[in-house]
C-alpha cells in the first residue's frame, strides 16, 4: 500500500460569523477562518482545491472581507512546501464555490477532476447561490471557466490510495477526498465538514443546499475515514508545518 502525506496550505483569511460554519448557532459571533488548500504527496503531487483568485475579485463580486498576505499567495504557499505549480499532476476540486477553484490557471500540467453534478449546478445555480459560484446568471465569468475538466459521476479512485467520494449537501455535487497515510485514512472534507464542531456536535455546515444530505455526508466521512481535515477550521494549522500524518 502506498502511504501519502498531506500538507494543509493557508491561502487567506476571511471574516465571518460562526453561523456560516455551524447551522443556526452563534449567529452573532464574529470569527476568522482560513482558506486552506491541501497538498497530497507520494508517487505524484496532487492538490485539493485552488483557493480564491484575489482579494479584489472577492470584494467586487461577494463584498466579503478577505485578506491574503504575500506568504498566503498560492504559489508562495506551495513554494514554502517545496513544490512548484508545474509539478502538480492532479487537481481535485471539492466544489466550485469561488474560494475553492479560483487559481486553476496556475497548474498547466494538471488534470482537473470535479463531479459532473457540481459543474451542472455551478453554471445555473439558484439565485441564492449565484454569487458564491460567480455564476454567469449575474453577468460574471466564473474563474474556473476555461478549465478542461474531467467529469466524475460518483466515487472514483484517482491514484492508488487517493479516492474522491461524493459528499453532497453543502452543494449538490460536492466531493471529498480519502487519502491513505502511514497513520490511517484521512478525509480532506472540503466544506462537507467546515469546522470540527460540525462532527463533534452533529451540526450541519451553515451553508448548504440540503441539510439532510449534509448529515448523511458527514456520517459517511466518519464511517470511511480515521481522521478528518475540515474545510475552514483554524485547528488544521495547530501543528506547524501543518503536515499529516
Amino acid at each position: 500500500m502506498i502511504h501519502w502525506t498531506i500538507t494543509m496550505l493557508d491561502t487567506g483569511t476571511q471574516s465571518q460569523v460562526k453561523g456560516f460554519m455551524t447551522y443556526l448557532t452563534d449567529m452573532d459571533q464574529p470569527i476568522q477562518i482560513p482558506v486552506p488548500i491541501a497538498l497530497i504527496e507520494g508517487p505524484r503531487k496532487i492538490l485539493v482545491d485552488t483557493s480564491f483568485l484575489s482579494v479584489e475579485r472577492t470584494w467586487e463580486v461577494r463584498r466579503r472581507k478577505i485578506v491574503r498576505t504575500p506568504a498566503q499567495e498560492v504559489v508562495a504557499a506551495l513554494a514554502a512546501a517545496g513544490v512548484r505549480p508545474e509539478e502538480i499532476g492532479i487537481v481535485i476540486l471539492t466544489h466550485l464555490h469561488y474560494d475553492h477553484c479560483g487559481n486553476n490557471r496556475l497548474f498547466p500540467n494538471a488534470r482537473f477532476f470535479v463531479q459532473r453534478e457540481e459543474l451542472r449546478y455551478a453554471l445555473a445555480p439558484t439565485s441564492f447561490d449565484a454569487s458564491a459560484y460567480f455564476a454567469p446568471s449575474l453577468g460574471i465569468i466564473p474563474d474556473y471557466l476555461g478549465t478542461k475538466f474531467e467529469l466524475l459521476d460518483g466515487d472514483a479512485e484517482l491514484a492508488d490510495g487517493v479516492r474522491a467520494i461524493t459528499t453532497p449537501g453543502h452543494t449538490p455535487g460536492h466531493q471529498s477526498v480519502l487519502v491513505d497515510t502511514a497513520t490511517g485514512r484521512y478525509c480532506i472534507a472540503g466544506d462537507a465538514v467546515m469546522w470540527y464542531e460540525n462532527l463533534e456536535r452533529q451540526i450541519p455546515p451553515g451553508i448548504h443546499t440540503s441539510m439532510i444530505d449534509c448529515m448523511m455526508s458527514m456520517a459517511r466521512i466518519v464511517r470511511e475515514s480515521n481522521h478528518v481535515l475540515p474545510g475552514h477550521d483554524p485547528k488544521v494549522f495547530a501543528r506547524q508545518p501543518a503536515r499529516y500524518p
